[in-house]
C-alpha cells in the first residue's frame, strides 16, 4: 500500500524520500500490480480501499481466467471451480496472498493461469498468431512479480522441448524473447543494478528451505508435503492417462525441479537460491491441482478411488486447521502505543526511527510504510532489497547502538541517516533521556524526542 502511494506521490523509476532516506521506485519493485491497482487509487484516494478492492478483483479475475482456459484441458466446469478452490483458497494462498499481503504475487498467479493452459493447448497443435499473445501475458508475469516469471521459464522450457521441429521451437523462443523484451523497461534496470545497488543478493531467501525451527514449521511442512503430492500424482497420470511423448516432455522439467525442491538443493542454483520458498510450493502445487484433475481414474478399484477422495478431504482439513492456528485474524490497532505512535505523526517535521518492543506495539516496517501514506520520511521501510546491503547493515547499528547503550554511536548514526526524531515505547525513553536528546511529547506508554 505505500508503494501504491508512492507511484502516485513520487511516478515510477523516480527518487522517492519517504523510505530509507530515499530511494528509487521500482527499480527492485516489480511494478505489475501497482499499475494495475493504481486506477483504483486514483478513483478512491485510499489506498486501503484500493487494496481491498484490488484484491476481490483479483480472485474474481483468477475464477474467471480459470473457468475460461481450464476449457482448453477438458477440465469440466466442477473440476475448474475445484481448482479454483484448491489453488487460491489453501493455508498457503491465503497465509501468502492475504495474510502477508502479496497481492502482486496473486495477480502474476491469475496470469500464469493464461500462460499454462495456453501451452497446454498447444502442445499437439501447431503454432499460430495467437500464440504470440503469450508474449504479453509471460511480460506481464515478469514485471508483477519476478520470481513467478522464472518459474514460468521452466513452463516455457518444457512447452519448448516438446516441440518436434526446429521452426516450431524457433517460434517458442522468439515469443519467449518477445515477452522479455517487453518487459526491459523494468527487467533490464533490475539486472544491471541488482548486484550494486540493492541488498537481494545478501538475502539468500532460497536457503529458507534449509531453516528449520517453530517459525518455520508450516512452511516446512509444506515443502515435504506439495512435492511429494505432485511426484504421487504425476506417476498416476502417466501409469493411467497413457499420456503422448510430447505431454511427458512438457512436464519433465517440472518433475525434475520439483525432485530438486524436494530434496532441498534448489539452493545450490543461481537464481533459484533467490526465490523464497513459498512461489516454489504454490507453482508445484498448481502442477498437482492440474495432475490431480486430469488422472483417469476410470479404471481404479474402488478402494483407490476412496483413497483419493479420503485424501481431499484430509489435506482440506488440515488446510482449515493450519489457517485457524497459525493464521491470525485481522489485527485492529487498538493497542494504546498503537494510537499514542499515530498521532505523533503530525508532529513530524524530520525524518524519524522508531523503537518498540513488537510484541507491545506496531512492527516497525508497518508503521514505517503507514507513516509513508502520510507523506513522512523515515530512516527505514519495508523492503531491505530498496538499498545497498552496506545500507542495511548500518542501519542496524543504529538500532543496536542505542541497545547496548553506545549514546555516542547512536547520535552519530542518527546523523549518519540525517533523522533527528524519535519515536519510542517506555522501553527505551529513559536512554534517549541519558543520551541528551530532548523530550518533544511523553505519554502513558510512547515518548518522542528530538536530536538538536
Amino acid at each position: 500500500m505505500a508503494q501504491l502511494h508512492f507511484l502516485k506521490v513520487c511516478g515510477f523509476h523516480n527518487l522517492c524520500s519517504y523510505w530509507y532516506n530515499g530511494f528509487n521506485t521500482f527499480t527492485y519493485s516489480p511494478p505489475g500490480w501497482y499499475f494495475f491497482t493504481y486506477p483504483l487509487y486514483l478513483l478512491f484516494n485510499d489506498v486501503k480501499i484500493a487494496t481491498y478492492i484490488s484484491i476481490i478483483s483479483i480472485f474474481v479475475l483468477g475464477f474467471l481466467f480459470l473457468y475460461k482456459f481450464g476449457r482448453l484441458a477438458d477440465l469440466s466446469i466442477t473440476k475448474r471451480i475445484a481448482f479454483f478452490v484448491l489453488f487460491f483458497a489453501n493455508a498457503s494462498a491465503i497465509g501468502n496472498f492475504i495474510r502477508l499481503g502479496r497481492p502482486h504475487e496473486l495477480l502474476s498467479w491469475v496470469f500464469f493461469i493464461v500462460l499454462f493452459f495456453t501451452f497446454y493447448f498447444y502442445i499437439d497443435r501447431k503454432i499460430d498468431w495467437k500464440f504470440y499473445i503469450l508474449s504479453i501475458v509471460y511480460a506481464f508475469i515478469i514485471i508483477t512479480y519476478q520470481s513467478i516469471g522464472v518459474l514460468a521459464a521452466i513452463s516455457w522450457a518444457g512447452f519448448l522441448f516438446s516441440r518436434d521441429n526446429i521452426k516450431e521451437a524457433f517460434k517458442t523462443v522468439i515469443a519467449g524473447i518477445i515477452g522479455l523484451a517487453l518487459s526491459a523497461f523494468w527487467l533490464v534496470p533490475f539486472v544491471l543494478g541488482i548486484f550494486s545497488d540493492s541488498s537481494i543478493p545478501e538475502l539468500k531467501q532460497g536457503e529458507w528451505i534449509w531453516y528449520f525451527g517453530v517459525n518455520s514449521l508450516f512452511t516446512n511442512i509444506s515443502i515435504i508435503i506439495v512435492p511429494f503430492i505432485f511426484l504421487v500424482l504425476f506417476y498416476f497420470y502417466y501409469k493411467n492417462n497413457n499420456p503422448s511423448r510430447k505431454d511427458i516432455i512438457f512436464f519433465l522439467p517440472v518433475f525434475i525441479f520439483s525432485l530438486l525442491f524436494f530434496l532441498r538443493v534448489t539452493p545450490f542454483f543461481p537464481i533459484f537460491d533467490q526465490i523464497y520458498p513459498d512461489p516454489i510450493v504454490h507453482f508445484i502445487l498448481f502442477y498437482a491441482i492440474f495432475f490431480l484433475l486430469k488422472v483417469n481414474i476410470s479404471n481404479f478399484t474402488v478402494n483407490k478411488k476412496k483413497l483419493i477422495f479420503y485424501s481431499l478431504v484430509l489435506v482440506s482439513l488440515l488446510s482449515i486447521v493450519a489457517n485457524i492456528i497459525h493464521t491470525p485474524l485481522f489485527v485492529v490497532p487498538d493497542k494504546v502505543s498503537d494510537k499514542e505512535f499515530i498521532s505523533y505523526l503530525d508532529s513530524v517535521d524530520n525524518r524519524f526511527i522508531i523503537f518498540v518492543n513488537a510484541s507491545k506495539g506496531p512492527f516497525p516496517k508497518a508503521f514505517y510504510s503507514f507513516a509513508a501514506t502520510k507523506n513522512i520520511n523515515s530512516i527505514s521501510g519495508w523492503y531491505p532489497q530498496e538499498k545497498p546491503y552496506s545500507y542495511i547493515k548500518k542501519m542496524d547499528d543504529a538500532y543496536t547502538s542505542l541497545y547496548r547503550n553506545d549514546c555516542e554511536s547512536f547520535k552519530n548514526n542518527l546523523v549518519y541517516f540525517n533523522t533527528t526524531e524519535v519515536l519510542s515505547d517506555k522501553q527505551y525513553c529513559n536512554q534517549l533521556k541519558d543520551c541528551g536528546l530532548k523530550e518533544k511529547f511523553t505519554k502513558e506508554e510512547t515518548c518522542f524526542y528530538v536530536l538538536e
